[in-house]
């Protein structure tokens, strides 16, 4: 959301950004020539959120025209498009952008996750187009009927290219794996050290360090396995980080282990900047490295141009792929190279063009 507000033609689109209270409405706040409405949303079915974005949208429709609403994610889908629905005269036209689900992402609790399905059916009864961030979402969407195949059009998250080239490693003695991302169990991390273990005991890989980038709520759980598998030393969490960019030239494989992934934007990032990327076979990962197959073959792992893909929840697989491109330098070379001709399809001003695009074809 905040890549396609900076990049926006300011010329033809006037913005108002309506966000709960926290960093992002900062960052807004300070971009020039986009207004910020700040809403207290606690809940997905916050009345008091409703009643409020609905009186800020009749604002909006007063002053200009043609409107377009645009809501992005589970929370912000559920409260804009409920605002829409009843007495405002004139609605504008809704656009909703999904971010999250895809075949493998489940809720835990069966009946809240039908609910959720359910919910997200009924308010695409008043929504114009929907945006899936990969064709797995899209795939997703169509296949539980929650939108028809003429409303979903699938653009692809975007990135900012790096300008600089990748530096030579200082240590290049020592292989060093990465992750970025949120510590939740749907990101899988907890194979990775069950993996990094496996490396250092079945393989004997002792120059190995892992840098994990970010916070949540299952840290903890993992520094404790860690410390159970006698691989703490070798783990670095490093936390929260403002320039990413500064991690990922220093990093010899990069790995994405979720158990669901709708798209995947730091894979991508790795790629960016010539890293070999190892990812799940889940949602729009394949797709970031370019592969469509169905099934996984009977190998423990599948290479593609780009990257390499382990079937997901597997920690023995992960040390197979992991294995097999410290050992082969020809190869970690060979998918960074291409994995960075790759990553320039998804460019953040190629992602603002054709949303732009599509914001035209509904007030056309």
């Amino acid at each position: 959301m905040l890549t396609l507000v900076r990049g926006l033609d300011k010329k033809k689109f006037e913005t108002t950004c309506i966000c709960p209270p926290g960093p992002l409405a900062g960052i807004l706040k300070e971009i020039k020539g986009v207004k910020t409405e700040v809403v207290p949303m606690y809940s997905k079915w916050d009345f008091l959120a409703i009643h409020k974005i609905k009186k800020i949208i009749r604002q909006i429709k007063r002053e200009k025209a043609p409107f377009i609403l645009h809501c992005h994610g589970t929370r912000g889908g559920f409260l804009g498009r409920l605002a829409v629905i009843g007495s405002i005269k004139h609605a504008p036209k809704v656009v909703y952008t999904e971010h999250l689900w895809a075949r493998e992402y489940k809720i835990r609790n069966p009946l809240t996750h039908f609910s959720q399905l359910a919910t997200l059916w009924f308010l695409d009864l008043f929504t114009q187009k929907t945006i899936a961030v990969s064709g797995a979402v899209a795939e997703f969407l169509v296949e539980k009927r929650i939108t028809l195949p003429e409303k979903v059009v699938v653009i692809y998250n975007g990135i900012k290219l790096p300008k600089n080239k990748r530096q030579t490693k200082k240590n290049k003695q020592q292989i060093t794996i990465g992750f970025v991302g949120s510590l939740t169990k749907r990101k899988g991390v907890k194979y990775l050290i069950e993996a990094i273990s496996a490396l250092n005991l079945k393989f004997k890989i002792k120059n190995l360090k892992l840098l994990i980038v970010g916070e949540g709520e299952e840290k903890e759980k993992l520094q404790a396995l860690a410390k159970k598998l006698g691989v703490a030393k070798k783990i670095e969490f490093k936390g929260l980080v403002n320039d990413i960019y500064t991690i990922y030239p220093t990093l010899d494989i990069y790995v994405q282990p979720s158990l669901d992934e709708a798209f995947g934007i730091a894979a991508l990032e790795a790629m960016s900047v010539g890293v070999p990327v190892i990812v799940s076979r889940v949602g729009g990962l394949c797709e970031i490295i370019n592969s469509m197959s169905d099934k996984l073959s009977k190998k423990p792992f599948e290479k593609t141009d780009c990257g390499i893909l382990v079937p997901p929840a597997n920690s023995a697989a992960l040390t197979d792929a992991i294995s097999y491109l410290i050992k082969e330098k020809a190869v970690r070379e060979k998918l960074a190279k291409c994995g960075q001709k790759r990553a320039k399809l998804f460019t953040d001003r190629g992602m603002v063009e054709k949303t732009e695009k599509l914001y035209n074809s509904l007030i056309e």
